[in-house]
């Protein structure tokens, strides 16, 4: 789609053209349906998935004559969701089982395990790049198991201090695998069924 085209399109949709939206939707429909089953290894949940980010563009319509590249809006839209998504059903046990299941039989495979391997080793990079407030935090919490109350008693501090401090810790540990784009999908993925985001 060239870029004349596309200001075209995201005009015709801001203005409610629901012939537009089917054409934006069946060229960009693969992309984001493949990026949520990468994440899910489910056709039905990433169906859901790419269903609702193109909901989200339909009632954002009015933005889209402003927006200047399409790919990196819908990309940035569509990641945000399915991360969201990802981290709520990580807590509903049939999800959760079924990830467990898929990344025991993926195991199994040299090229899987290399990445395995390649992903703890990112993560222990990260974890030693922390403040060290964030870094004992944060080990206090996923090695040690404690929560929020027992982290702010062991280290006498309040615990709004501790969920500061947890924060900063996740966010710069997905921070800086996401700069390592190679095994960004997969990186992620495995810390957020391990626990470790």
């Amino acid at each position: 789609m060239g870029s004349y085209d596309e200001i075209s399109l995201l005009s015709a949709i801001a203005k409610g053209d629901e012939a537009a939206f089917r054409q934006l939707f069946d060229r960009y429909w693969d992309n984001i349906y493949g990026v949520a089953f990468a994440f899910t290894k489910s056709p039905v949940i990433a169906e859901e998935m790419a269903q609702d980010v193109f909901v989200k563009i339909w009632l954002r319509r009015t933005e889209l004559p402003q927006v200047k590249k399409f790919g990196d809006y819908l990309f940035i839209i569509a990641r945000n969701h399915i991360f969201s998504e990802l981290r709520k059903k990580i807590h509903e046990q049939p999800f959760s089982d079924h990830l467990l299941n898929y990344f025991q039989e993926v195991t199994n495979t040299p090229e899987n395990q290399l990445l395995f391997r390649e992903t703890e080793q990112l993560l222990l990079k990260a974890i030693q790049q922390l403040p060290p407030q964030q870094h004992l935090v944060y080990c206090l919490s996923r090695e040690q198991g404690l929560n929020q109350e027992e982290i702010a008693a062991k280290l006498d501090i309040s615990k709004n201090t501790v969920k500061s401090h947890m924060n900063k810790a996740l966010q710069f540990i997905r921070n800086y695998l996401r700069m390592h784009a190679e095994v960004e999908a997969f990186a992620v993925l495995y810390c957020i069924v391990t626990g470790l985001l």
